[in-house]
């Protein structure tokens, strides 16, 4: 969901690592406190969770000197102790990049929390077949309650593909919306208008677009310093959009007409967009520095007035929301993503997740991970629910994952989306109620970024009301690594990085340079992967 988004924005996701050492969060100042597995309390168990949430993040120190609630104790960690006697421990916690590697050197040793999150596929595949963790298929079964399964499962059972090993499901996944996968076309307004430029539909205009965005002085400076269109050294995620316009889909698996998994990368549909973003590379119209930077150096451009057009999820609303500090008339707005000959774009997803709640093989109450989601999903989306109070507090608005475990409703920001629209046309916004009541909450209680993303018209979700799920297309293969994936997958993504970047950049040919890209993946091991993928399970 967009807020999931926002939320990785922010600072806080999943779990992270090692307890030794000094190297855990309560032991490096972070105020996380660390103690034993001793239950405190009669009635009560001390859990020691996982967690890649930011120990550091900013909207939990604002929230602490607010309210006084800290990651180990708030809201959500107090209704776990209440209603299921969990006391809540954080064994590791790092911010979501450091998590997934901390983790690693977590499972090397030994050394693994109660209740953790698992993101990498591999992991998962390493810590299930190494016994490590507890078959969770007989407690999902038995404990999930209709709404949590309701939920999970929403966008089909594939959802447990990754955590299927020998029939067994090791793992519980922490759904999110997939919508959360769409990537959007950003692009200043305000630019458009003092150029006299119309909203880009077609791939011709995107080019059009920026190069006017690159050549005739949009920030009134005098100054050649504007760029047409954003892109970051991760150019197959950064300009994703843009190749989903030509009917280009890389980085995804894809069914052909025979009903085989082929991977997108290496398909020639590639060609097209690759051949625009060389002449767009060749002409000036996109940053020089793009293969030295990460996408918060790429926001910085656009913050600083400096770019016109980006594709990028959702959640950017939150980074770009702050050029108006340096131009009070900068108006950034999210627009349908523009198809080659103005053709309709089709949105590959995947069955997305915040990872998947593994319990450590040692730890005697696995179930308790059902439970505390049953709760969960009961008190943000229940009957009865207090979504407002877990939501946010005032413009703090990220509160739904400050508590070890979460799970969204797949359909929560396009909902959101949909009735602040309808109540907004029938002015009846004092008659909004959950989901799209605390969304609506947060617009007025200042969050720029909310109403970004789920305002009613110009907004990535007014493009996902449009869309979802009818132009989607959902991935053809969410299992776990095969074994030429384990071994050679981060290769194989290396060496995509460095041709696509070459081929922009113009040291290679793309005709040429893509040929030669393809029949090096498939020797580097990406012919195996593709029989691999389409071998009967």
């Amino acid at each position: 969901m967009s807020l999931l988004a926002a939320a990785l924005m922010i600072g806080t996701a999943a779990c992270s690592g090692g307890n030794d050492g000094g190297n855990n969060a309560g032991n490096n100042g972070n105020g996380v406190n660390q103690t034993g597995n001793a239950g405190a309390d009669s009635g009560t168990i001390d859990v020691q969770f996982g967690s890649g949430a930011d120990p550091n993040a900013e909207f939990m120190a604002k929230l602490q000197k607010k309210t006084g609630e800290t990651w180990e104790d708030n809201r959500w960690t107090r209704l776990y102790k209440e209603k299921l006697g969990v006391v809540t421990h954080y064994k590791m916690m790092y911010p979501y990049a450091d998590y997934n590697t901390q983790l690693k050197l977590a499972i090397t040793s030994g050394d693994l929390p109660d209740i953790f999150p698992v993101n990498d596929k591999a992991d998962l595949k390493q810590l299930a077949e190494g016994g490590a963790i507890a078959d969770m298929g007989p407690v999902y079964d038995k404990y999930a309650s209709p709404l949590l399964k309701s939920i999970i499962e929403a966008e089909t059972k594939s959802i447990f593909d990754p955590v299927t090993f020998g029939g067994k499901i090791y793992g519980i996944p922490q759904k999110m919306p997939s919508t959360n996968g769409y990537s959007h076309l950003w692009i200043r307004e305000d630019w458009l208008k003092k150029l006299n430029l119309e909203r880009p539909k077609t791939m011709d205009d995107v080019y059009a677009v920026a190069q006017a965005f690159a050549k005739q002085d949009p920030d009134g400076n005098g100054k050649a310093d504007t760029i047409g269109l954003g892109l970051n050294k991760d150019v197959l995620y950064s300009t994703r959009g843009l190749f989903w316009g030509f009917g280009a889909y890389p980085d995804f698996w894809l069914q052909d007409a025979g009903g085989k998994a082929q991977y997108g990368t290496v398909l020639p549909e590639m060609k097209q967009p690759l051949e625009l973003l060389a002449r767009m590379y060749k002409e000036g119209l996109l940053d020089k520095e793009f293969g030295t930077k990460d996408e918060s150096k790429e926001m910085e451009s656009a913050v600083a007035g400096k770019m016109g057009m980006f594709y990028g999820p959702h959640w950017l609303a939150y980074s770009v929301e702050k050029t108006s500090e340096n131009d009070k008339n900068a108006k950034w707005i999210a627009i349908p993503l523009p198809g080659e000959g103005g053709n309709p774009v089709h949105i590959p997803l995947d069955n997305a997740t915040d990872g998947y709640l593994v319990a450590n093989k040692n730890f005697p109450h696995p179930e308790l991970i059902v439970e505390m989601l049953n709760l969960y999903v009961d008190t943000m989306f229940g009957e009865t629910n207090r979504f407002e109070e877990f939501w946010s507090d005032g413009d703090i608005d990220s509160l739904w994952n400050m508590g070890p475990v979460h799970a969204l409703m797949p359909s929560l920001d396009l909902v959101g989306h949909q009735d602040i629209k309808q109540a907004v046309a029938d002015n009846a916004t004092d008659q909004l109620k959950g989901v799209a009541k605390g969304f609506y909450k947060s617009m007025q209680d200042g969050v720029v970024g909310m109403s970004m993303m789920f305002g009613p018209t110009d907004t990535p979700f007014a493009f996902v009301d449009q869309s979802y799920p009818d132009d989607v297309i959902w991935s053809a293969y969410s299992g776990a690594p095969t074994p030429t994936m384990v071994g050679s997958w981060s290769s194989m993504g290396e060496l995509e990085a460095t041709a696509m970047t070459a081929m922009i950049q113009g040291k290679e040919d793309v005709a040429s340079g893509f040929d030669k890209f393809v029949d090096s993946w498939n020797k580097l091991g990406g012919k195996q992967v593709v029989e691999e993928v389409n071998a009967p399970q």
